[in-house]
C-alpha cells in the first residue's frame, strides 16, 4: 500500500521543506523530496499550502470520547484509538491517576493485554500517582495518596506487563529509593502533584529525574527566595509540560514558559479525561464527579479535574498564544515525546524508514488529515 502526499511542506524538528512530495509506503516513509523530482503513481494526497508534521505524541491522557484508562476495559483503549487520530494524535500514554490501589492495579492489567489493531498506538503508561504529595493533590483523591513504596512500584510494573513509561510522583516524599527503582525499571521519573523544593529537585535530577507533570499546576509555585518546581522548571533541564488551554495557565503564562524554558524542552499535553469531543455535562474521573462547561472540567469545589483540549487545539492556541513556528509544535508535540521515550528511529521525525504517522494541518491551525501507518483515517 502506497500514499503520495504532494505540494506540501514537510515539517521537521530542525526545519520545514517548502513544496515537497512524501511518498508512505509499508507503513513507513519511504522517500521524500522537492516536486521537481516528485513520482507519478495514482494514489495521491494533494497538500498545496499546508503543513505535514509528524504525529503528535500524547504523554499525559486520560481519556476521550467518554472512556477512561482507569476504566478497565478494553473498550477504552479501542475507542481512544479511534477517536484521538480525529484530534491530531497518533499515539498515546494512558494515563491512569491516584485511586484505590486495586482499582490500579485493573487498569494495569487491562493495558497490559493490549494487542494493537487500528487507530492511535498505545506506547505505554504513564501512572499519575498515587505516590504524590497530599498537599497538592489537584483532583486526585487524597484519601488514596500513598508514600512512594519501590515493592509496590515493582508490582506495578509486573502487572503492566513492563508498560509503565512515565510516573508522576512526589520528589520530597522519596529518601531516594524510590528514584533508583524507577531507573532500575526504565520508567521515566516525573515530578508532579508535589511540594519540592528547588534544591531537593536538583538532588533529584542529579540522579535520574528528568520530567515535570503540567507546569504550574498541582505544584509548589515561584518565590524570590525558593524557585519551587515552577523556578526549577525554568532554569534546570528537565522536559516540562503544558497545558495550553488558557484555564489550566494564562495565555501570557503559557508564553512565558514557551520564553523561557524554549521549545527544546516543553511538552505539549491535553490532560484529557473522558468528556473531550464530548458534550457539556457531568463525568466521572476517579470516582469523583466532574461538572464540564465549555473548555473547563472542575470538581463540585471548583478544582481543575483535567481538561477537555484536543491537541488540534493546544496546536492552534500554542501558535496564537506564542506566535511560535511550525518547527517548534512538532518539537513539543512529537519530537520531544520521542526523544523521552527512546523512539526518534520511529516516530517524532520524518526521515527515511520512520514510521508514516503524520498529521495535515493547514495555515490556520485547522487539522486536514491524520495518517496511520501510511492510510489516511481522518
Amino acid at each position: 500500500m502506497q500514499l503520495l502526499i504532494r505540494n506540501a511542506n514537510l515539517v521537521t524538528h530542525e526545519t520545514t521543506l517548502k513544496n515537497h512530495w512524501l511518498m508512505c509506503s509499508d507503513g513507513s516513509i519511504e522517500d521524500f523530496g522537492p516536486m521537481e523530482s516528485c513520482p507519478e503513481v495514482g494514489n495521491a494526497l494533494d497538500a498545496e499550502n499546508m503543513y505535514v508534521l509528524p504525529g503528535a505524541i500524547e504523554m499525559h491522557i486520560h481519556g476521550a470520547a467518554g472512556v477512561d484508562a482507569m476504566d478497565a476495559d478494553m473498550e477504552y483503549l479501542e475507542k481512544i484509538a479511534t477517536h484521538l487520530p480525529r484530534t491530531g494524535s497518533t499515539a498515546f500514554l494512558a494515563t491512569t491517576m491516584t485511586a484505590p490501589f486495586a482499582d490500579i492495579e485493573r487498569a494495569l492489567i487491562n493495558l497490559a493485554d493490549h494487542k494493537y489493531d487500528s487507530g492511535a498506538k498505545l506506547l505505554g503508561v504513564h501512572l499519575e500517582g498515587p505516590f504524590i504529595s497530599s498537599r497538592h493533590p489537584g483532583a486526585q483523591n487524597p484519601e488514596h495518596i500513598i508514600i512512594p513504596d519501590e515493592e509496590a512500584l515493582r508490582h506495578l510494573q509486573d502487572l503492566s506487563g513492563n508498560r509503565i513509561r512515565l510516573l508522576t510522583y512526589a520528589p520530597e516524599e522519596d529518601d531516594g529509593a524510590f528514584l533508583e527503582a524507577l531507573r532500575a525499571l526504565d520508567i521515566i521519573p516525573s515530578a508532579g502533584h508535589t511540594d519540592a523544593t528547588y534544591d531537593t529537585l536538583k538532588n533529584a535530577q542529579d540522579n535520574g529525574l528528568s520530567h515535570i507533570t503540567h507546569l504550574y499546576n498541582g505544584m509548589r509555585g515561584l518565590h524570590h527566595r525558593e524557585p519551587g518546581v515552577v523556578g526549577f522548571s525554568y532554569l534546570e533541564q528537565p522536559y516540562v509540560e503544558v497545558i495550553a488551554d488558557g484555564v489550566h495557565s494564562r495565555p501570557e503564562m503559557v508564553k512565558l514558559a514557551f520564553d523561557t524554558i524554549t521549545p527544546e524542552r516543553l511538552i505539549m499535553i491535553t490532560d484529557a479525561m473522558r468528556a473531550q469531543g464530548l458534550p457539556d455535562g457531568e463525568y466521572d474521573l476517579g470516582g469523583q464527579t466532574v461538572h464540564v462547561s465549555g473548555n473547563e472540567a472542575r470538581l463540585s469545589d471548583g478544582t481543575l479535574a483535567g481538561s477537555v483540549l484536543t491537541m488540534q487545539q493546544a496546536v492552534s492556541n500554542m501558535r496564537d498564544y506564542t506566535g511560535c513556528s511550525w518547527t517548534d509544535i512538532v518539537r513539543m508535540s512529537a519530537y520531544n515525546p520521542a526523544v523521552e521515550l527512546g523512539l526518534t528511529d520511529a516516530k517524532g521525525v520524518i526521515r527515511q524508514g520512520a514510521d508514516a504517522d503524520l498529521v495535515i494541518y493547514d495555515e490556520a491551525s485547522n487539522l486536514k488529515h491524520t495518517i496511520i501507518n501510511g492510510e489516511r483515517v481522518f
